[in-house]
């Protein structure tokens, strides 16, 4: 199962790739289901994988920063 493939939560590179990939099983109705799209299929999940990655990593060093910014304790301002 894929995640949402809405263009605007994905890279242009990505989203070349889900729209390759719409296009195949347009054109191929029957033949997608005898894998005639699965390469287009794999190069796409690989994205959307390399995305989330990067997300997680973004999101993980997001994390540690916040922490380290709770442990200092607030800024005095007079």
């Amino acid at each position: 199962m894929h995640p949402d493939l809405s263009p605007h939560l994905h890279t242009d590179e990505c989203n070349e790739l889900i729209t390759r990939l719409r296009q195949c099983h347009t054109e191929h109705n029957v033949l997608k289901f005898f894998g005639t799209c699965n390469d287009v299929d794999r190069a796409m999940r690989q994205c959307l994988k390399k995305e989330r990655l990067e997300k997680r990593e973004r999101s993980k060093q997001h994390a540690q920063e916040m922490k380290r910014r709770l442990k200092e304790g607030p800024k005095e301002q007079f």
